[in-house]
């Protein structure tokens, strides 16, 4: 999922976007007073996704501030090869070496055998494991056992554009309408619920038809689209969950199936009920497009 834009790394959520440059990321705990926070400047034009690319650092961020309790925490970026590596730098308690590899996985934190919540759920640095792969931003780890870490993440560099270009590229597009979103996988759920809101939709996101549908009825409204993953867990489809909305809420209701297969099934399915579909693996403006036009045909 990837467009170009300007980029601005902050620290303060109160900054306002200037010269078209659009601040990332903002540290939602309290620093201590022993721990200094820097950022270094950066303007540049990179080719990602903003809200994507922001909840990687962030998740890079907030990793640093829950091992680091003094010193010094710093995003610095250098830009090499036509690519830019954002990196995220901590004087804290480092990390073993038989733990580089292990830290990528969900639930695994270094450091916190009791499982103590009160640390978070160590999913963390799974999302930006997983956020990396989507789109195609290498991240690295490098560390020093009690001198602290540096994680990295690598983006494409763009080429600069007027301000009403990256405007025309990044309008809101869902106007406040309501879409639901079904995927089994948290992380692409996540993805895609971010992604969607980033556009100016409401956003219901759900594992399942059922709890497509009871999120629905907490709602009370009746949704504009329905995108759903075509393979659910339990043999389900992502076809079953937009029928049986339909069921509840009219016929009319538009759905769009993502998909990585390649058979016709999907396909035939999509025929079968007025369908839509989306091969993956598509970017946040393929599928905006795709969006746009199917609700105009819908209208």
């Amino acid at each position: 999922m990837n467009g170009l834009f300007p980029l601005r790394i902050t620290p303060s959520p109160q900054l306002p976007k200037r010269a078209g440059f659009y601040p990332i990321f903002a540290p939602s705990q309290t620093l201590q007073q022993n721990l200094a926070f820097h950022v270094a400047p950066c303007p540049a034009v990179v080719r990602s996704d903003r809200t994507l690319l922001s909840r990687m650092l962030s998740n890079l961020v907030e990793n640093a501030l829950r091992y680091t309790e003094a010193g010094r925490i710093a995003i610095e970026c250098h830009q090499a090869e036509g690519r830019l590596r954002l990196e995220v730098n901590d004087t804290g308690i480092g990390i073993p070496p038989d733990h580089l590899e292990r830290i990528w996985e969900e639930f695994h934190q270094v450091g916190n055998p009791e499982r103590d919540r009160n640390r978070g759920l160590g999913l963390g640095l799974a999302i930006v494991q997983r956020l990396s792969a989507l789109q195609e931003h290498p991240v690295a780890v490098r560390s020093v056992v009690g001198r602290g870490s540096v994680f990295s993440i690598e983006v494409p560099l763009g080429h600069a554009r007027t301000q009403k270009a990256t405007t025309a590229v990044t309008e809101i597009r869902g106007n406040g309408r309501l879409v639901m979103v079904v995927d089994d996988d948290a992380i692409v759920l996540l993805g895609l619920k971010a992604t969607f809101e980033a556009w100016g939709y409401e956003v219901l996101a759900a594992g399942s038809a059922d709890q497509a549908l009871a999120r629905l009825r907490e709602r009370g409204r009746r949704p504009d689209i329905v995108v759903a993953d075509y393979r659910l867990r339990e043999r389900r489809s992502g076809t079953e969950a937009i029928l049986r909305v339909r069921e509840v809420y009219g016929t009319n209701v538009p759905g769009i199936i993502l998909t990585g297969e390649t058979g016709s099934e999907p396909q035939d399915d999509a025929a079968a009920h007025d369908l839509h579909v989306v091969h993956k693996p598509v970017t946040a403006r393929q599928l905006g497009d795709v969006l746009d036009r199917f609700l105009a045909d819908k209208r």
